[in-house]
């Protein structure tokens, strides 16, 4: 590379990571025609998103303070999936104390797989269930709940709080249906969580150390409603009949409705995901692995380092009109190797002309060990055998 090159590139790196990389992305088109009248609900407080990208495509009162119950083990699942391993046991300690209700009958000293104990909260809604594994994972309940809300606060939520892991009234356990519709965007993100919500029924085997035990899906949306394939029913008292629903359609677009308080939570479900299919589509913007710039790389055995799109981004709209974006491009001015293939080195946004935003990370495409003379021996090496002797084998 020429010494010109090589005092442009980071020039350029840097120049990207301070100025927004603006660009018009016109031609996205949905043949739609206008946004019907939203269906009337029973639930005083609802909202409809889309999963990727977590745009609100309609909601009421989804700011106001509501009691979750159930589906706060929505977020006690997705913390266990981030901690524990699916084969893992747990062992109740001695001490453990049934808060009842709709349980296992769990007892101390119980030895159960957590995945086993995941399917029976999800499915069953077993109080013990959240219990035993929010002790798997932080040791205790209390500890737990405060892992519980400082997940809430990475999520950027700032109108929930929980004070335990199952859901049970308690006056300073409430969330939002706004809050509630981002915990459970978060959770869908992983596949292991899509599948235990999704799954019919289970069997907990040897439970307390006994006989084997059979749990069924209480979500009977996933029956009444082809695209269905999540997520929590929940129900107290003071709460009321509150459920967070998940639907997929044929092309690929999931959307995410919470009806809480709820006095049919299936037919609001079912309108309100039904009237988001009907009215909204999705158009790809920058698929997934797609190259966007490359990153100067210092003390490293190459000088640059492509950079790709983790995720695939999409505009969710139902205008006829063409969408245009706005581009950023944030990446620093260089990195300094090692580099590791999949590591997050910047971010890539668009902004449509509503404000909306789509984001993803940008990773490094390849590994770059650090600049050593065995290093560029072997490159060398590997030069040499590509041009003289893998022609002629």
């Amino acid at each position: 590379m020429s010494h010109s090159k090589r005092i442009l590139m980071p020039v350029l790196a840097l120049l990207l990571a301070v100025v927004p990389l603006f660009c018009s992305l016109g031609g996205l088109l949905f043949a739609r025609a206008a946004v019907s009248t939203p269906p009337v609900l029973t639930a005083p407080a609802y909202i409809l998103i889309e999963q990727s990208s977590g745009k609100v495509l309609h909601g009421h009162n989804m700011y106001q303070q509501m009691y979750p119950a159930s589906t706060t083990k929505i977020m006690t699942a997705m913390l266990a999936l981030e901690n524990l391993q699916l084969e893992d046991s747990i062992t109740l300690p001695d001490d453990f104390i049934n808060v009842g209700e709709t349980s296992l009958g769990l007892l101390p000293g119980a030895t159960q797989n957590v995945e086993e104990l995941l399917m029976a909260m999800m499915l069953r809604s077993a109080n013990d269930a959240a219990q035993a594994v929010a002790i798997g994972v932080s040791g205790s309940e209390e500890a737990f709940v405060e892992q519980m809300n400082a997940r809430v606060a990475e999520l950027g939520l700032s109108h929930t709080h929980f004070v335990n892991p199952h859901g049970l009234h308690d006056a300073n356990h409430y969330t939002t249906a706004y809050d509630l519709a981002q915990i459970a965007r978060a959770a869908l993100d992983n596949p292991d969580f899509c599948r235990i919500i999704n799954t019919e029924s289970c069997t907990v085997h040897k439970l307390n150390g006994e006989d084997d035990f059979e749990v069924y899906n209480r979500n009977n949306l996933l029956t009444q409603y082809e695209l269905a394939d999540g997520v929590k029913t929940g129900y107290t008292k003071q709460a009321g009949n509150c459920f967070v629903a998940s639907a997929t359609n044929a092309e690929g677009m999931q959307l995410i409705a919470v009806v809480l308080s709820s006095e049919n939570i299936y037919d609001d479900a079912q309108a309100l995901l039904e009237w988001g299919f009907d009215n909204f589509g999705r158009t790809l913007i920058v698929d997934a692995n797609t190259v966007k710039g490359s990153l100067p790389v210092l003390n490293g055995g190459r000088e640059q380092v492509a950079v790709l799109t983790e995720k695939p981004l999409y505009f969710i709209g139902a205008s006829e009109e063409a969408a245009d974006f706005a581009e950023n491009i944030e990446l620093p001015a260089s990195i300094t190797a090692p580099v590791h293939r999949g590591e997050v080195v910047g971010a890539l946004t668009y902004t449509d002309a509503n404000g909306d935003t789509y984001s993803t990370n940008l990773l490094a495409a390849k590994d770059v060990g650090k600049y050593s003379l065995k290093l560029v021996v072997r490159q060398s090496f590997q030069s040499v055998w590509q041009v003289f002797v893998v022609p002629f084998s």
